[in-house]
């Protein structure tokens, strides 16, 4: 987001590859498992007022396997074939048939009174459907489409959508429409991403004033051999300390549990700084159950929210070191 906040991306607009797969490729690059898709996560903060969107276009989802952005084809109405293509033909002007030789006459032979071929060159054509033969003079070229699969002629194929990646097709009906949108910041966005940016900061010079080394927006190593994303990591190597702390507005019961196994696979202590003091219920149990220090700041202070752990609280090291938080960026709040 601080993308958008600083000028950086105008705004997030879809990308469609080659093989129909849409992207934001700026989000994306952003993100981790737990975000989920990209266009999920833009989605959800548009309907929190961060981010505006903009309709640009649509594109259809396989009713097969969910691939995305379908191709266009046109297929034959006959037997479903999409192998069918629009060609030059030569057609009948009263009915509108596609002419061919006579196939009555025999290819050796001619016809008694013609002459197969005109000597100008110029073979006169058969129509199957009014049973008449046509001299060139008398011909209409047009294009029509054929069927390479049943050799069938029309003018009128039928429509078709074809998947990249299963090649299953299919009428539009039968897929998915997924509306596509440009994302643009909201003046509600710019505010938010001013706090999280001056939670962050102000987390990891706190940390580093107390002699902690500090890393914002990192990933710490877990036991599996993966990495997860917090929002600061601090770590005092002299008294074999570290604190892993997140920065939201208001914590969902999916960001506390992402904070607490962080911290279980660092030894940490987790924290919280919620920037409007709120948490639904049962991420309120979470945290309580969990033992996760939760502050907020206020007029340039910062008090406790929900339950400080026992480790911290027989010291209150944690929510003393968070005093010093740097009054200019709460007040800006």
């Amino acid at each position: 987001m601080s993308r958008l906040q600083d000028g950086t991306h105008d705004a997030f607009d879809p990308v469609i590859d080659e093989t129909g797969d849409v992207s934001y490729p700026p989000v994306e690059h952003h993100l981790d498992q737990r975000d989920g898709k990209a266009i999920d996560f833009l989605r959800a903060m548009a309907d929190r007022g961060v981010l505006s969107s903009e309709f640009e276009y649509k594109v259809y989802v396989c009713p097969d396997c969910s691939a995305e952005g379908m191709q266009y084809t046109t297929g034959c109405p006959h037997c479903e074939s999409v192998h069918a293509t629009r060609e030059a033909a030569v057609v009948h002007p009263v009915c509108g048939e596609t002419l061919g030789t006579d196939p009555r006459a025999d290819a050796d032979n001619t016809v008694e009174g013609q002459d197969e071929e005109r000597a100008d060159g110029q073979e006169s054509l058969y129509c199957q459907n009014c049973d008449e033969e046509l001299p060139p003079e008398d011909l209409k070229r047009d294009h029509q489409y054929r069927c390479h699969g049943c050799n069938a002629g029309f003018d009128s194929p039928t429509h078709r959508l074809w998947c990249w990646d299963c090649r299953h097709t299919c009428p539009p009906t039968d897929a998915r429409e997924q509306p596509l949108y440009r994302y643009r910041l909201t003046a509600t966005g710019d505010r938010w991403v001013v706090e999280q940016v001056d939670g962050r900061r102000s987390l990891a010079e706190t940390f580093e004033a107390r002699g902690y080394e500090t890393a914002v927006d990192t990933t710490v190593p877990t036991s599996s051999g993966d990495e997860r994303s917090v929002h600061v990591y601090a770590e005092d190597d002299l008294l074999d300390d570290r604190i892993v702390a997140g920065v939201h507005d208001s914590p969902t019961p999916a960001d506390v549990e992402h904070l607490v196994e962080a911290a279980r696979e660092t030894d940490a202590r987790p924290v919280i700084l919620s920037t409007d003091g709120a948490a639904d219920e049962r991420a309120a149990e979470l945290l309580d159950a969990e033992s996760v220090t939760v502050v907020r700041a206020t007029g340039g202070e910062l008090s406790r929210v929900h339950g400080i752990s026992e480790r911290s609280r027989g010291d209150n090291r944690v929510l003393e070191w968070l005093g010093s938080f740097v009054p200019s960026s709460a007040s800006r709040r």
